[in-house]
């Protein structure tokens, strides 16, 4: 089955440049292996992050975009695992408007807690 290509929902996230990602290279790592000490603190700082939730979901929207990298503490298999099982559950037409929804309302919570 192959996977349905979606467009890039624009923007990225809102940022300030101060998320723990911004500048910095730690979050796209020669390995992903779940346990390693970089994957561990990559994923910390993420979780701390106010941008996670509309990161995660853009960065399951775009696989293309987003292959590589730490995005809202998962890394390039986690993603694939859970686009894979929202795929399954949603099926393609459901899941892209299920995330460009949900990615409207993370972006609209940014905005008023920001």
């Amino acid at each position: 089955m192959t996977q349905p290509s979606m467009l890039p929902m624009e923007p990225l996230p809102p940022t300030t440049g101060a998320e723990p990602c911004a500048g910095s290279r730690g979050f796209f790592l020669d390995s992903y292996a779940p346990q390693t000490r970089e994957v561990l603190a990559a994923g910390a700082l993420c979780r701390r992050c106010p941008v996670a939730k509309s990161c995660l979901i853009w960065a399951l929207a775009n696989p293309t975009l987003a292959y590589d990298g730490i995005w809202a503490a998962t890394t390039p298999s986690q993603r694939r695992t859970l686009r894979k099982r929202l795929l399954h559950r949603l099926g393609p037409d459901r899941l892209s408007q299920t995330l460009r929804t949900e990615y409207a309302r993370a972006r609209a919570d940014l905005v008023k807690t920001g």
